[in-house]
C-alpha cells in the first residue's frame, strides 16, 4: 500500500530521509523559505515535487493531497537557546511596552499555525509535528503552555485526530547504539520499556 507524504518546512531533507526508510511511504512535496534547503532537497530527492517559498504565503491547495503531512515548524522562539525568556511573542513587556513588538519571534511562532492551516484543507490521515521541548510552554508568562494547547486543539478540530506529545531528545534515538550525551538511567528505562 502506497501512503504519500507532504514535508512542510522541509530543511535539507533530514524527515524526508527518515519517511523513505518505511516500506510504501513516498514523499510527494517538500517546501521551505530557504533555497539552500531545497537545492539540497532537490539534489538528495529528485523525484519529490519542491517548492521554495514562504509557507505562511503559500495557499493550501498550491500542493497536492497527500496522507500524511510531516511539518517542522521554525523553533527559533520557542526556546530558551537563544539566551532570552520565552514567551508568547507578541510584546517584550506588555500591551504598553515601550520597546515594542518583537516581530521576529511573531513571524517565527506563526509557523505552527500553518499546520493547522493545511490541515484544513488537506485533512491529512495523520499529521507528524517536529519541535523543540521548549515549544510546550508556548504563551504568555503568567499562562506557560496555553497557546501551545490552543495549537494542539486547532489542529485537532480538522481530524479526527488523537495526538500524543512525545519528548525525545535525539542523543537517545540512536539504532545502533547510545547517543553521544547518553544518560545511562535513560537508556536503561528506554530498554525496559
Amino acid at each position: 500500500m502506497l501512503v504519500t507524504m507532504t514535508d512542510l518546512f522541509c530543511g535539507a531533507g533530514g524527515s524526508t530521509c527518515g519517511a523513505l526508510q518505511v516500506p510504501g511511504v513516498r514523499v510527494v512535496m517538500a517546501a521551505n523559505h530557504s533555497r539552500h534547503a531545497i537545492n539540497t532537497h532537490q539534489h538528495n530527492h529528485p523525484t519529490t515535487g519542491h517548492d521554495c517559498a514562504d509557507i505562511s504565503q503559500v495557499v493550501p491547495t498550491r500542493y497536492p493531497r497527500t496522507d500524511i503531512l510531516w511539518g517542522s515548524p521554525e523553533c527559533t522562539h520557542h526556546t530558551r537557546a537563544r539566551g532570552k525568556k520565552r514567551g508568547h511573542g507578541e510584546f517584550d513587556g506588555g500591551l504598553f511596552a515601550t520597546d515594542g513588538t518583537d516581530e521576529a519571534a511573531i513571524r517565527s511562532r506563526a509557523t505552527m499555525h500553518d499546520i493547522a492551516r493545511f490541515a484544513e484543507h488537506h485533512r491529512y490521515r495523520a499529521i507528524i509535528v517536529e519541535n523543540v521541548p521548549d515549544a510546550r510552554w508556548w504563551g504568555p508568562e503568567e499562562a506557560p503552555g496555553f497557546a501551545f494547547d490552543n495549537w494542539v486543539r486547532s489542529v485537532a478540530l480538522w481530524g479526527p485526530y488523537e495526538y500524543r506529545i512525545v519528548y525525545l531528545d535525539s542523543c537517545h534515538a540512536q539504532a545502533a547504539g547510545p547517543g553521544s550525551r547518553s544518560r545511562p538511567d535513560v537508556r536503561h528505562l528506554l530498554a525496559q520499556g
